[in-house]
């Protein structure tokens, strides 16, 4: 019983999501030239509750719409209680912004700000649309800015934040286009306020964004060119799948930053 009960929080937290918030922030880290152990360790941990609490947060909010679009997940399915979520989300978010402050105080502070922002998203940001896909895209490309904090170089990280975001804005748009039937009951997302045509417009936008954004790497480091490929691939892909009405987008698009934080790592001298 115990051990079902702890695979349904972990579901709950969608631990794969919480570990690659924990790369990022080590990739942050490593991309502005490393720097003591302890700081970068709590900042990844920070990173991973905030991941959690996010998660926990989101599948609360969500319960009747996941009766429609994924009656699988745990809290639809009654594998884990509302009141249980609840405690995961808050223990979660108290650990993010201690771990963030232990790191370094200014990530305390600025983890105080990514929970108002992620505890008012579901309920409220999410129903506003695009400016709700931007704030989620942003929160998610953050664990690089929490690794180059917390060895005390943050505008170092500011070029990774910013190729990061349009990804994970194309990647938000596509889980709305799939989740469209079941938010038209009670959410005003993109595809449901504006249109699926428009929905696809700023996607295919973001994703080209991403890819522009990548050509000055590419043009100065020329074995980025070659190991950017698959990344590249991926988002276009990605892309096309959506374009054609097919369900698996947001995952493609996940595995492209993979493949993007692997050419960079690749291709540093």
């Amino acid at each position: 019983m115990r051990a079902r009960s702890a695979e349904a929080l972990l579901a709950l937290a969608r631990w794969p999501n919480a570990v690659l918030a924990a790369l990022g922030v080590l990739f942050g880290a490593w991309w502005v030239g490393w720097g003591p152990i302890a700081p970068i360790a709590l900042a990844a941990m920070g990173a991973m509750a905030l991941t959690v609490a996010a998660n926990a947060w989101n599948d609360l909010a969500d319960i009747d719409i996941d009766r429609r679009a994924h009656p699988d997940r745990p809290l639809p399915t009654g594998r884990v209680s509302p009141r249980a979520a609840r405690r995961l989300a808050t223990g979660g978010a108290m650990a993010g912004v201690a771990l963030g402050a232990a790191s370094t105080p200014p990530l305390g502070a600025l983890s105080v700000a990514v929970v108002a922002l992620m505890y008012a998203y579901s309920p409220w940001l999410k129903r506003t649309g695009l400016p709700g896909n931007v704030v989620v895209a942003i929160l998610a490309s953050l664990p690089f800015l929490y690794g180059a904090w917390s060895v005390g170089q943050p505008h170092l990280a500011l070029v990774l934040v910013l190729v990061a975001v349009p990804l994970h804005l194309a990647r938000e748009i596509a889980k709305d286009l799939e989740d469209a039937p079941a938010d038209a009951v009670s959410r005003r997302t993109l595809p449901v306020s504006a249109g699926t045509s428009a929905a696809l417009a700023v996607l295919a936008a973001a994703a080209l964004a991403f890819l522009l954004l990548l050509l000055p790497f590419a043009t100065t480091r020329p074995r980025f060119a070659a190991a950017a490929l698959p990344a590249a691939a991926l988002v276009i892909y990605a892309a096309a799948t959506a374009m054609r009405g097919r369900r698996g987008s947001p995952l493609v698009f996940k595995l492209a930053m993979l493949c993007a934080m692997a050419a960079f790592l690749a291709a540093r001298p």
